[in-house]
């Protein structure tokens, strides 16, 4: 069982968990162990090994893999032969209690404002004056797993004419000012959060919602973009980055004893240093619960011409306007290299090769977590008990 599994095994009996985050900790407690049944390989030559198979739950860290590269590999052929931009939309401290009694309004509050603050400074003449498309991915966490909502957006270096018959290319070092950015990002998103209240879809205290709204409109909203990409190609490094993350990973987790967890995180304010933080057990299941999102939410959400109506008719229709333009840029390389690493994986099921004799194992049978049959029980005890040729191998170990 992975560390994370066996915090979560520990977490599903808390008093104070409702039914969805209770389920959540099941799925991961359970994730690569008996209970959520495997398939059994064998050898010719008698071997045989047990996998377990995976929750498929979106906010287990062992999952996303798969799910990664299935997506990656769908987002290849919408890449478009121009630069591409990383910008960031996060909001102030002040609205932190408010997103947390009201999740669901309020991701979908946010991914609406960003994708309109994008579309009005963008198709401003001012500014960029064309329509511009991309993908928002929603994070809700910081390095130590603090409440932390921001969205991540890809947006294409450029945009379509309002009359839709050319491809108006941007400045190839930044898309738009971010101080125009913020300052329209945080007029939208108050504005469209009072109307929530007035609708009565927030729920808390109406004054404290009040008073948070008056706070934040004093605040600077921090929207920030990251260099540029090199190539398009770099993008798929980041959409297999950024979209398929959960608020920790196995690999930061150094130890689960004693009731106490300790995990790495990143100190960016002192050179990217990474330090240690330790937590008791429950203050470290609520923190993960604070990244549990709405169920049926989605997360990765596109705008603009990449909107999800025709979108394949679309980008067609953008590439060639950007061909026509003389100003596409190469793709470049879509795999792996030392300079840009590109996170892919396999989509399909690797071989096995048997460890006694090198030959590929075969699928024998599956079986059920939730009703073990007799014949594994059986097999499992002789793994077990004995040094023969039958083992036991669980894929998360």
């Amino acid at each position: 069982m992975s560390a994370l599994g066996r915090i979560a095994s520990e977490g599903v009996s808390l008093p104070w968990l409702d039914g969805r985050q209770r389920s959540v900790l099941k799925h991961i407690a359970d994730c690569h162990t008996a209970r959520s049944g495997g398939n059994l390989l064998s050898c010719e030559c008698g071997h045989s090994e047990i996998h377990y198979n995976s929750c498929r739950d979106r906010h287990c860290p062992l999952c996303q893999g798969a799910a990664r590269a299935r997506w990656v590999e769908a987002r290849l052929s919408e890449l478009l032969p121009c630069p591409y931009f990383h910008v960031v939309f996060t909001v102030p401290h002040e609205l932190l209690s408010l997103a947390l009694g009201n999740r669901r309004t309020f991701y979908a509050t946010l991914f609406a404002c960003v994708q309109e603050t994008l579309l009005a400074v963008c198709g401003n003449p001012e500014n960029l004056g064309g329509r511009v498309g991309g993908m928002s991915v929603l994070h809700t966490w910081n390095q130590k797993l603090g409440f932390h909502p921001h969205i991540h957006c890809i947006i294409p270096g450029g945009g379509i004419s309002p009359d839709g018959t050319r491809w108006i290319a941007g400045n190839p070092s930044y898309l738009v000012s971010v101080k125009r950015l913020s300052r329209v990002f945080r007029g939208k998103l108050l504005g469209a959060l009072e109307g929530c209240r007035d609708k009565t879809l927030l729920t808390g205290d109406d004054s404290a919602i009040r008073i948070a709204l008056k706070k934040a409109a004093g605040k600077e909203f921090v929207v920030y973009a990251k260099s540029p990409f090199g190539s398009p190609a770099q993008v798929v490094k980041y959409l297999g980055r950024y979209t398929h993350r959960v608020g920790i990973s196995e690999q930061r987790i150094q130890s689960f004893e004693h009731g106490l967890v300790r995990f790495t995180w990143i100190d960016r304010a002192v050179g990217h240093t990474r330090k240690t933080m330790i937590l008791p057990h429950e203050a470290f299941v609520r923190k993960f619960l604070l990244h549990v999102l709405p169920k049926g939410f989605r997360k990765i959400r596109y705008f603009g011409y990449m909107g999800n109506r025709d979108r394949t008719e679309s980008i067609a229709r953008v590439r060639e306007l950007i061909e026509r333009s003389g100003c596409a840029v190469p793709l470049g390389a879509t795999t792996n290299s030392e300079e840009h690493p590109v996170e892919t994986m396999p989509l399909s099921m690797p071989e096995h090769v048997c460890p006694s004799c090198g030959r590929t194992m075969a699928f024998e049978r599956s079986f059920d977590g939730a009703a073990s049959p007799g014949w594994f029980k059986e097999r499992l005890e002789q793994t077990r008990g004995s040094p023969g040729p039958i083992s036991s191998k669980d894929s998360a170990a």
